[in-house]
Order: C-alpha cells, then structure tokens, then sequence
C-alpha cells in the first residue's frame, strides 16, 4: 500500500504513523508525490487529521529557500483538497461537528448512513481561531 511506504520517510524519534481515514490516502500519496519531484530527500514528521483538517508536517532535507517554499505551496493545495474531501470515504465532502465537539470532514450523506457520525452536524460558520483554541483545550 502506498501510504504504508509514506512511513518510511518518518525519521526517529517520530512515530511511524500516518492518522488519517482512508479517504485522505490519496490525497497524501499525491502529495508525496511532489514533494518528492522537489525535494526526494524530504522527510515527513507526521500526517494526521485536526479539527477537521488534514496537516502534512516535513522537514525539507537539503532544499534550499525557493524549494522548502514551494514544498509549502503543494502541502497547502493538498490540505485545502482535503478540506473539500470525506475523510472517511475519498467523496465530496464539509466540515462537520459532533454533539462533543469534535470536527471531521465528512460527506453528509455517509456521515447520516453511519451510526458513529450520525449525530454530526453541518458547521455553517466557520468558528475564529481563537473559539477553535478555546473550543478544544
């Protein structure tokens, strides 16, 4: 699987874990793919999904400014795909929050389908940056 050979590119002391629901895979997989055409030493410090969203970190290995910018570049596309994208499923998909207050990105219609999402909601207004901080301290 493609995004099992992701983890060889997480040094120590960094877990060799990619926490993400498989409609992220390719997503992350295309992503790799280029940074890898930027910077095939690149290493990955983690990829995971928070409030919502998907953060792709990285170290850049011997870039130099222009390349480690536009490294930065492709992870922004990648998580703005996947801001669009159900985790769970790979299909369109919204941001959407739990009765706890737990933020995924889901395609309603499967999110309504399943009983561990179904009591998500819709979120209609994006929250501040500072109510997503207070939020889920």
């Amino acid at each position: 699987m493609q995004v099992e050979n992701l983890k060889n590119k997480i040094p120590a002391p960094f877990y060799k874990i990619i926490d993400i629901d498989e409609g992220w895979y390719q997503i992350v997989v295309d992503c790799d793919k280029e940074l890898t055409a930027i910077n095939p030493s690149y290493n990955i410090t983690q990829i995971k999904e928070k409030f919502g969203g998907l953060r792709y970190y990285i170290k850049p290995v011997g870039a130099n400014s222009d390349q480690t910018n536009d490294m930065y570049k492709v992870i922004a596309r990648y998580e703005k795909i996947a801001s669009k994208t159900c985790e769970a499923t790979g299909l369109p998909g919204v941001l959407m929050k739990s009765v706890g207050g737990w933020y995924k990105t889901l395609n309603p219609e499967y999110a309504a389908s399943k009983k561990h999402y179904a009591r998500y909601k819709v979120v209609k207004n994006l929250p501040s940056e500072d109510e997503w901080w207070d939020a889920n301290k």
